[in-house]
């Protein structure tokens, strides 16, 4: 049998991953698999340029279509893990008549979606376990069930390696190789999709990879790709002490090259800094989303202090670490006097590589809905990415479009610079900046910070453009 994933999106998120992983599992069957991708290129997850305008112009879904024909898979597979994008994958079905198919759909969620009518069959639960279970099926009988459901959770240290040659037309993965060690978060911040996934299947969805076997994925993708740079996508890499001590030296020894991951402030420490520098991290990525702890506890339900993010930023300055600041717009209740604060807070930080700007995505099932305005939570189309647009309230959209582009270049201003934009009404120059500009200020903040993430942008987008042009 002949599988093709349906994926839309930028790559280097944990649902690319997921995909591979399924990849692997079709393949331990005995069936062949192809990717029906859709880069998004200027769309909504695109996190270089996002622009409906432009995305408009260099959408093509006609060719998805035609690629989809000329495969001919026996099985489409659409995962969407919380619901999120099942409306496209429902409107590019129902593009195609039912007559003119001759394959079967297959629909992946954790959650309810039994009201899908173009999909044949619905998995619900953790899409490698209930997957797994469905090819079974498929293998020892005729299948006459429409929906399957599976609460039970994989061992991810029994699952097969990632099959990275899925997406490897696309992703130029010696150049930077995407790896997850762990699925979940011990955190409950209300804005998370790891809380509704774990608010989902339970508390026991937060576990990790055992060190070795993550080891040994690396190992071969050393071998069959020569990679230069790993990232660790997991939501807080840093998390356990104990699993660092025995995975890093294990990585320093038989994979040795650059990489970048993610920590929390609340939990890092001289140790573990010192651990990440010796190992060859390049770049640590921080949560802050805001610098209002009233916002910070009581809306985002993130329990760290102001204090313990600046300790963060104090010991990674002290170890020559470069850190990344995520930080969140359209926070229900944010202020523009939360933007100055912010701003005055990222002046000076020795080591500040970039500050990340997100919007602000009211997943379906997360608690943050219940602090969102009605037009918000009952626009089932709005936001479905942190790149998209502009996010926050009416009276926030320019003040937010303005402090975007700020803080994008911040760290390429000198103090006395930053000083005067933070005084009065200084900020609102932004509002006349185009972001072709921005993007040229941030192109030489990278260079100035010999920033390796910028330079894979740089490097591998046009020919994401133009790839995207001629086949998708």
């Amino acid at each position: 049998m002949k599988i093709g994933f349906l994926y839309k999106g930028r790559y280097f998120l944990q649902d690319a991953v997921v995909i591979e992983i399924l990849s692997a599992i079709a393949k331990r069957y005995g069936h062949e698999t192809v990717l029906l991708y859709d880069q998004d290129v200027f769309g909504p997850s695109d996190n270089v340029v996002s622009s409906a305008w432009l995305h408009q112009f260099f959408s093509y879904p006609q060719k998805l279509i035609k690629k989809l024909f000329q495969v001919k898979p026996d099985l489409i597979v659409f995962y969407d893990p919380i619901r999120l994008n099942h409306r496209w994958g429902e409107l590019f079905l129902s593009e195609i008549t039912q007559s003119q198919r001759s394959w079967k759909t297959v629909y992946i969620s954790f959650f309810n979606a039994t009201h899908l009518e173009n999909f044949d069959f619905i998995l619900l639960g953790e899409a490698e376990r209930i997957f797994d279970v469905f090819l079974r099926k498929c293998h020892y009988t005729s299948i006459q069930e429409k929906i399957f459901c599976d609460s039970q959770l994989v061992d991810l240290n029994d699952l097969p390696n990632p099959d990275k040659s899925l997406f490897e037309r696309y992703v130029n993965h010696k150049d930077s190789y995407l790896v997850i060690t762990s699925k979940g978060c011990p955190d409950c911040c209300s804005y998370c999709m790891e809380t509704v996934l774990k608010d989902q299947m339970g508390i026991n969805y937060c576990r990790r990879r055992s060190p070795m076997n993550v080891i040994a994925e690396l190992i071969e993708a050393k071998s069959r790709y020569g990679i230069r740079e790993v990232i660790f996508k997991d939501s807080i890499f840093s998390l356990n002490k104990d699993w660092l001590r025995e995975y890093l030296p294990l990585y320093r020894e038989h994979i040795n090259v650059p990489y970048k991951c993610f920590a929390k402030a609340s939990n890092f420490d001289v140790e573990i800094a010192e651990m990440l520098k010796e190992s060859q991290c390049y770049c640590v990525e921080f949560g802050i989303q805001t610098f209002n702890e009233q916002l910070k506890h009581g809306v985002l339900d993130r329990n760290e202090s102001i204090t313990l993010l600046l300790e963060a930023f104090e010991i990674c300055d002290r170890y020559h670490l470069d850190y990344d600041a995520d930080h969140l717009f359209g926070i229900p209740g944010e202020s523009l006097e939360d933007h100055l604060t912010a701003a005055n807070f990222y002046i000076g930080l020795q080591h500040l590589n970039r500050i990340k700007c997100h919007n602000l995505v009211f997943y379906p099932n997360a608690k943050i809905s219940q602090h969102s305005l009605d037009s918000i939570r009952n626009d089932k189309g709005s936001q479905v990415d942190f790149f998209s647009s502009v996010a926050g309230s009416f009276a926030m959209y320019d003040i937010n479009a303005c402090f975007q582009k700020y803080f994008k270049v911040l760290p390429l201003f000198t103090d006395k610079i930053n000083s005067f934009l933070q005084k009065g009404d200084h900020w609102k120059i932004f509002k006349f900046i185009p972001n072709i500009l921005i993007i040229f200020l941030m192109f030489i903040l990278a260079v100035r910070n010999n920033d390796k993430r910028f330079g894979i942008y740089v490097k591998h987008y046009l020919k994401k453009i133009v790839g995207s042009i001629i086949e998708l």
